[in-house]
């Protein structure tokens, strides 16, 4: 309990000045601040939409199947409406009950306090989870931690004593963690490493290894049809929102090119975590290859050394390998998002790293961390307390990067190159402030390094609209707005795609934001009249026609929509038709 007390009064220190906080511009406006489905409470409606959304259809309101992360959410509604103060608070909190359930599973699967505890202490100082923390939209990353590490500690229990109703407890703990972020597929082959280190049930010196190896993957074949299910889940919804690059877009050589760098980049920032960023661009094709060579020798080498250690130094396989497979889903083999790495992936992969060192440490130490008699308790202490202190002293400097949308992408545009997502989003808060010549710059900044990209994009977009795939080109000129979204042009004919596409509702949209940055064309307001028409709001239609031919009289594409009108509706118009 004493050791429980000092990681929350550390951890505390570090976050509580987030409690003055705000909202990032940076998916906390769409699926935290000003969530319309977070209003609705920890009520029935609220509960329902919690467990259901995204299981059948994909929610603007949240991004995966996630109940539990949801569930967190509509309670800080509850006790906090939209005060960010007060979910930031939720955060730590989550954040710091993961850090000592991590000492209390390590302790229980390996009987070492100090070690347990020092392993724990870094989990929560660690200056890459400053932002699954303080990014309110990574809060899934919390609740999936919590339930994962909370998994590791009941298989200790459950192995002491092998039975259904404790396997029925584990198999809850897992679904809980997949419930949080559908990123638990790689904890049942966490699970398998500890049968090796430090629960030792699969021993492979043995001459029967091969059907006790069976048996244990056989014991968690339930948890991994649950988590492959949950993991699919995900995948498709992904790829409805169009989340999924393709292999026109980044070839899969490139993506497991990048994949090897990332892993060794996530390695040096384990030890030294220096100029972190809510983003990381993907250099694409312009990665280096000797860079991915070195990258491919070094997981090579550090996978040979533990492998050779297995027998004497176990803790250096299990930590190595946990930290591969638990971030292998994540790595962009499969590339959701347009990022190299994130720090918030390194949450709880680190901990294998963590484990791996200190287990190491202690040994050359040659005593236990803390027994009272050991030679070297006084020199370990210092070595762990001095760790501690620097990744505290600079998580602490790296929480004040969050402080509000300017800071945070301000901050990587200090630490990062050609970060077009950095220029994009600090310009379109700039823009809200009314800072309009220093927003353009960055918009500008943020097309021009993209230029490549947008130009194809919107090449294949035009390709695929011409064959009449209104699917495609619509998912791909979005893209491409993103970046340039006051391009009324291409709005323009985004609306026209989907409207094509048979998408009326979203075609208005596209009408509209375009009328927002040229009011007065009056093109989009034929357009928005004619989709109207076509679903059968003839009255609507027929007002914003008379609208336009009052300005434009000459209007033909007005005049022969008014026509067309008139001649579907003649009754509306007795005048025109004398016959009725």
């Amino acid at each position: 309990m004493g050791i429980c007390a000092a990681l929350a009064i550390l951890t505390l220190l570090i976050f509580a000045q987030a409690a003055r906080y705000e909202f990032i511009a940076w998916d906390d406006d769409r699926y935290v601040d000003g969530n319309p489905a977070l209003t609705a409470g920890l009520s029935a409606k609220g509960l329902a939409w919690a467990f259901t959304t995204n299981l059948t259809r994909l929610s603007e309101s949240a991004e995966y199947w996630q109940p539990l992360t949801l569930l967190t959410r509509l309670a800080d509604h509850e006790l906090y409406g939209f005060h960010p103060g007060g979910h930031h608070a939720t955060s730590v909190l989550i954040h710091l009950a993961t850090g000592c359930a991590l000492f209390g599973a390590l302790l229980r699967l390996t009987g070492a306090c100090w070690r347990s505890a020092l392993v724990a202490a870094l989990f929560l100082v660690h200056p890459m989870h400053v932002e699954p923390v303080l990014w309110l939209s990574a809060r899934k990353d919390l609740v999936n931690g919590f339930f994962f590490v909370l998994t590791l500690w009941i298989y200790g229990w459950y192995v002491e004593r092998v039975g259904w109703r404790r396997y029925l407890g584990l198999f809850a703990a897992v679904l809980a963690a997949n419930m949080g972020k559908p990123m638990a597929v790689s904890l049942p082959f966490v699970l398998l490493l500890l049968d090796v280190w430090p629960l030792r049930r699969l021993d492979f010196s043995s001459a029967d290894w091969f059907p006790l190896l069976r048996r244990l993957v056989l014991e968690k074949a339930p948890l991994f049809l649950l988590s492959v299910g949950v993991a699919g889940l995900a995948y498709f919804v992904q790829k409805d929102i169009g989340a999924l690059a393709g292999a026109d877009t980044l070839p899969l050589a490139w993506r497991f090119a990048n994949a090897a760098v990332a892993v060794m980049t996530y390695v040096a920032k384990a030890f030294v975590p220096a100029d972190l960023a809510f983003f990381y661009p993907h250099p694409g094709r312009g990665l280096s290859l000797l860079l991915a060579g070195a990258s491919v020798v070094g997981i090579a080498f550090f996978s040979w050394v533990a492998c050779r250690q297995w027998r004497p130094r176990p803790w250096l396989l299990v930590g190595w390998f946990w930290f591969l497979v638990v971030l292998a889903p994540v790595l962009g083999v499969i590339q959701i998002g347009e990022q190299a790495l994130a720090d918030r992936y390194s949450y709880l992969s680190f901990v294998g790293l963590f484990v791996a060192v200190v287990w190491q440490i202690g040994e050359w130490g040659g005593a236990e961390l803390g027994v009272v008699g050991s030679r070297n308790r006084r020199r370990l202490g210092l070595v762990a307390g001095g760790i501690v202190s620097v990744f505290s002293a600079s998580a602490f400097l790296q929480v004040r990067t969050w402080r509000d949308s300017e800071s945070v992408f301000s901050h990587a545009l200090e630490v990062t190159r050609e970060n077009y997502v950095a220029h994009y989003s600090l310009g379109a808060v700039l823009w809200e402030k009314g800072r309009r010549s220093d927003a353009m710059h960055h918009f500008q900044e943020a097309a021009r390094i993209r230029e490549p990209f947008l130009r194809y994009q919107l090449a294949t977009a035009e390709a695929a609209a011409e064959r009449g795939a209104y699917g495609e080109a619509t998912t791909r000129l979005a893209r491409v707005l993103l970046l340039v979204p006051w391009n009324t042009d291409l709005r323009f004919r985004l609306g026209t795609w989907l409207a094509l596409d048979r998408q009326p509702g979203k075609a208005l949209v596209q009408f509209g934001e375009v009328l927002k940055y040229r009011p007065e064309w009056t093109q989009p307001r034929l357009s928005i009249a004619a989709v109207l028409l076509a679903e059968g709001h003839a009255a609507k239609a027929e007002r914003i026609v008379r609208e336009v031919l009052l300005l434009e009289p000459e209007n033909e594409e007005g005049r022969g929509l008014l026509r067309m009108i008139e001649a579907r509706h003649p009754a509306r118009h007795p005048a025109r038709h004398p016959a009725r």
